[in-house]
């Protein structure tokens, strides 16, 4: 994966609202979100999402035995 540029990252921070951010803040920002890729990299996306576990909460199982 390519290191994000400067430009690709200034489009992305106009795009977010952020166009106008001094220097030193743009240059923080891209250090972060570089380091965002690196971690963004290493999550799996070889699943389908129907891998993924249902989220259900059933009541009776933390209900109190009499």
């Amino acid at each position: 994966m390519a290191e994000t540029t400067e430009e690709e990252l200034k489009v992305l921070a106009a795009k977010a609202g952020l166009e106008g951010l001094p220097a030193e803040y743009r240059a923080e920002l891209l250090s972060a979100y570089r380091h965002l890729e690196v971690m963004l990299a290493r999550i799996r996306q070889d699943r389908p999402q129907a891998d993924e576990p249902a989220h259900v909460f059933v009541a009776a199982t933390f209900a109190r035995k009499a």
